[in-house]
Parts: structure tokens; C-alpha cells; sequence
């Protein structure tokens, strides 16, 4: 199942849409983060978006961290970025999970993260 990402302070009442933006955010301002892509890959969302077109609905714009849970395990978060090639890559990695974690505190939290393009910034 698929939740949206809390706020740090937790009290907040947000939408879904902007409590993911506020993670994207969190993870754009890590020096180094150069873009965040969708957490999923594009033939991962095609069938997705191509059934709700269908049903009606509007495609899924999710275009930032993937952030799942259920029972009482911790939140799954999974993030895809680009990384600058003036950065040591596994920094920023470690800097991004870090940061993911102390955003969604004090949720017990498990980052993924994939670096999907390293450019120039």
C-alpha cells in the first residue's frame, strides 16, 4: 500500500501531494542532488497510467520519492536521483538517506536510493 510521506512535525495536516513535494524538496537540497526522478521506472507507471487514462481519471504524476508501509514494519522509501559529477557519490547517497530518515522521524524508516544519472550540474 502506497501512504503519503509525514511531515517531521507530524501535527501538520497536509495533502498527499504536498507532503510529497516537501520530501522532494528535502532531497533537492542535499548538495550534490542535481534532479529527482519518479521512484519508479517509466515501463514500471506505463500500465498504471494507461488504465486510469482509460478509466477516466488522470495519469499518476508521482514524480518524486516512493514512500510505502503496511503492517508494522517501517516505511519503505524509495528515492532516484541524479548526482553532480563534482560529488563523491556515495556521500550524497548517504547524506540523502539521512536526511529522508530525519524528515519522516520519528517513523521507523528503510531508504533505497538509486542513483540514476551522474551530469554535470
Amino acid at each position: 500500500m502506497t501512504v503519503p510521506a509525514q511531515p517531521a512535525h507530524g501535527g501538520e495536516d497536509t495533502t498527499d501531494s504536498t507532503a510529497a513535494d516537501a520530501l522532494r524538496g528535502v532531497v533537492l537540497g542535499i548538495d550534490g542532488v542535481t534532479a529527482v526522478f519518479p521512484s519508479r521506472p517509466l515501463w514500471q507507471r506505463l500500465p498504471a497510467g494507461a488504465l486510469s487514462l482509460l478509466q477516466g481519471g488522470a495519469a499518476d504524476a508521482e514524480d518524486g520519492p516512493l514512500v510505502e508501509g503496511g503492517g508494522t514494519g517501517p516505511l519503505q522509501v524509495t528515492v532516484r536521483l541524479g548526482v553532480s559529477d563534482s560529488a563523491r557519490t556515495p556521500d550524497v547517497v548517504r547524506a540523502v538517506a539521512s536526511a529522508v530518515r530525519g524528515h519522516l522521524a520519528p517513523a521507523e524508516v528503510s531508504v533505497s536510493v538509486t542513483v540514476a544519472r551522474i551530469s554535470a550540474k
